[in-house]
């Protein structure tokens, strides 16, 4: 009896996004999960079995199928909720299904090379026979005898041997060599047979948000705990949302249910923003739970993420911390998935599949009858308006952890220090509180969204803004090294000393950069010793880890940063927080302006006052009245969430509609532009299809990208709005189905992303 299998095929072409039959060899015994090697249209290609059955579907029966060629790897089997989760991921993204695959399960990274091996010894009396009958066979073998491995890859063997393929054919017919599929990872990989180190150095009780303190849980802490492991235990999925304020010690929350889902046997996630968070958080779960945990990030190499996922299944680890991707972790007894600081936008991947981490957690525990726990306190609009809605639990803890009290915010209106005169970047009042805590020996933290000397350069004869080449976005300057950087494409040109356009004279530098804030603050303050945080200071590998502890050894009086600085830290000697300029977020092109302001600026004046010591906090801005300032001061989140919502509510915004957008790109802007009306005119045949109302969808666009060109890539945009999310992704295929079978489509590239941040 004969046995297929059903193999979804590792390609990009969304014209082959789909699985394939092919024809199983006796010799070969297939599983589900496994990576094998069949032809696509007289080609090699890997592909993933995702079923094995004994017939064939009606409308392949009497088809001539192909064979399965090769088992690629026999023990890197992939879950089957992993398999299922990939075409999850691949519908509600609109993405492809090998796309998807390569997201969920990172051992799909990677090429498949044929190997050489040899299978006997010259020391065999027929091999030396073979040395006078066919030299020419001999002389491969005797190639593959001084080898290392007593193996070479294909084309390299056939070229160092100097053979024709053909008597490789016979060497390996009479059972001389074999053939050997072998994993090629990507460049930047550790080497084969290296045994990754994944921890990183830190101190756990250095400046992690509340969770390196050793203390009994409060009466809030234990109600949350009790909480979430009450829906543990009524085994139903469940996501609950810890609206928690800066320093109540949601750390220790995560903690102690972590220690509690052990305990019955359970493994747990737990999620971090940023990569430079990961160490620290690391550090602290790694001193309660031991060799348990395992910490998986971006910044490993593909060796690295191999061992440690082929660690995970084998149940060796039972608690997963890392960024974004870790939420794919295939952890057999998963029950807990935590997202802590779930507002932020470093959970949304920026790249096809364009997913949400937190629905990624939601999915995994539809059949896990587990919980997800979003913790922040500056939740997203979505999730908290879920929460009062009651599709997801809420718990609060309003209170911080001991003595220590949320800080006094001043607002300082920068307007009216031009009008008394001061220029400077520091207002008098952050001038004044800067000494009073130098004269004390407490430390600052000064914040500013944006890293560099200045915002751009400008000539104020004709308005020429000196842009990058291949992004057309205007260059920042840096002091260091007195270059002019893009900041997307990272391309450098030297600043010019006259205008490029008009010749003129007049060109100056405009804005504020924190290395401009570092250098005014010195220029003030000579005597202040003071630290960068920033992309440009935290480059090489530790940079971050290492700046982080030279300010927590009070080796600088103060510490200059970007967002970077705004989540998961605590240090008991800071005592003031300086906003430079909340404007430069509140100004931005983005309905989620507001709530991101404010959300940076609560979390930023949360640095401040973490022990016994009081802390303030100092806003400088031009817009002193706007709400999302004003309820920061305040630390008034339920304040800004109805202004908000009611806003979100009346122009139709998430969460009352959903938005998917369509980024398309190509290298020649006729062809985008081309693209682009021909995709809109697809969208616009769907229109008059019953399932969509007129009144029910929106197509916006097509129009420009905010950011027309980015590395070379011309940009333009189509969105398209409703109120059901599901119809909305289904019209959307249906759309792009229609625009692929255009000519228009060829070599354009689609970014797809709901409800983008």
């Amino acid at each position: 009896m004969f046995r297929y299998a059903e193999v979804l095929v590792d390609v990009a072409n969304r014209r082959l996004d789909q699985s394939f039959h092919y024809l199983i060899p006796e010799s070969l015994i297939i599983k589900k999960g496994m990576r094998v090697l069949v032809s696509l249209q007289n080609r090699k290609v890997q592909g993933l079995v995702v079923d094995v059955t004994d017939n064939l579907p009606e409308e392949l029966e009497g088809c001539t199928l192909k064979p399965v060629l090769e088992i690629v790897d026999k023990d890197s089997l992939v879950p089957q909720e992993l398999i299922e989760l990939a075409h999850w991921l691949a519908q509600t993204t609109i993405c492809s299904l090998a796309q998807s695959l390569h997201t969920v399960w990172p051992l799909f990274k990677g090429k498949i090379e044929v190997w050489i091996v040899l299978e006997s010894s010259l020391a065999d009396p027929d091999v030396l026979t073979l040395e006078w009958l066919d030299p020419e066979a001999f002389r491969g073998l005797k190639v593959l005898s001084r080898a290392r491995e007593k193996a070479i890859s294909f084309k390299v063997f056939l070229k160092r041997a100097n053979i024709a393929e053909s008597t490789l054919d016979k060497l390996i017919s009479q059972g001389w060599v074999r053939k050997e599929f072998r994993f090629k990872a990507p460049k930047g990989s550790s080497l084969p047979g290296e045994t990754p180190d994944l921890k990183q150095e830190s101190n756990p009780r250095d400046c992690l948000d509340s969770g390196a303190k050793t203390y009994e849980l409060t009466k809030e802490q234990a109600v949350a705990v009790g909480s979430v492991l009450t829906a543990l235990k009524e085994g139903s999925p469940q996501t609950i949302l810890l609206h928690g304020v800066t320093g109540s010690g949601k750390t220790e929350v995560y903690r102690e249910l972590i220690a509690r889902v052990l305990e019955q046997g359970g493994d747990a996630i737990l999620l971090v923003p940023e990569i430079s968070l990961t160490s620290q958080v690391a550090g602290f779960f790694e001193k309660h739970f031991g060799e348990k945990v395992i910490v998986l990030h971006s910044g490993l190499g593909q060796r690295e993420k191999m061992k440690a996922w082929l660690d995970i299944l084998a149940g060796k680890k039972k608690i997963v911390i890392g960024a974004r991707s870790a939420v794919f972790a295939p952890l057999p007894n998963l029950r807990l998935i935590i997202l802590d600081e779930e507002h932020d936008g470093a959970f949304k991947q920026d790249e096809n599949p364009k997913y949400h981490a937190r629905d990624v957690a939601r999915k995994r525990m539809e059949h896990r009858k587990g919980v997800v726990l979003l913790g922040s306190a500056t939740p997203s609009l979505e999730a908290y308006a879920a929460a009062q809605s009651g599709k997801i639990g809420l718990l609060t803890m309003t209170a911080r952890i001991g003595k220590s009290m949320l800080p006094p915010v001043e607002i300082v209106d920068m307007r009216d220090e031009l009008r008394q005169g001061n220029r400077s970047i520091f207002s008098s009042s952050l001038q004044e509180k800067l000494k009073d805590r130098l004269d004390k020996g407490e430390q600052t933290m000064l914040f500013l969204n944006r890293r560099g000397y200045s915002t751009f350069v400008v000539c104020r004869e004709c308005g020429y803004v000196v842009s990058c080449p291949n992004c057309e976005i205007a260059l920042t300057y840096h002091t260091q090294g007195q270059a002019m950087r893009c900041h997307y494409c990272d391309y450098q040109e030297q600043p010019p000393h006259t205008c490029p356009q008009c010749g003129s004279r007049y060109i100056r530098f405009f804005g504020q950069g924190t290395q401009r804030v570092e250098e005014e603050l010195q220029g003030l303050f000579p005597e202040i010793p003071t630290l960068r945080l920033d992309f440009d200071t935290t480059r090489t590998k530790e940079a971050h880890h290492i700046i982080l502890e030279r300010f927590r050894r009070q080796e600088a009086a103060v510490l200059v940063g970007t967002q970077m600085m705004a989540k998961g830290l605590d240090f008991p000697n800071v005592t003031l927080v300086g906003v430079i300029a909340a404007d430069q977020t509140l100004n931005m092109p983005d309905f989620r302006a507001r709530e991101r302001t404010f959300q940076l600026l609560t979390q930023v004046a949360g640095r401040a006052g973490r022990s016994d010591k009081p802390g303030e906090v100092v806003i400088q801005t031009y817009s002193p009245y706007d709400s999302a300032v004003v309820k920061a001061a305040h630390h008034d989140f339920q304040g800004f969430f109805w202004e908000e919502i009611r806003y979100r509510k009346e122009r139709k915004y998430p969460p009352y509609t959903h938005i998917i957008r369509v980024l398309l790109l190509h290298e020649r802007e006729d062809r985008v532009i081309k693209g682009a009306h021909d995709l809109g005119e697809c969208l616009q045949q769907g229109m008059g299809d019953h399932e969509f109302g007129n009144n029910e969808l929106d197509i916006l666009g097509p129009a420009p990208a905010v950011l027309p060109r980015l590395r070379n890539q011309w940009r333009w945009q189509i969105s398209v709005k409703g109120t059901q999310q599901d119809r909305l992704r289904t019209f959307l295929h249906q759309g792009v189905q229609r625009f692929f079978a255009r000519p228009s489509s060829n070599g354009i590239i689609l970014n797809i992303e709901v409800d983008p941040l």
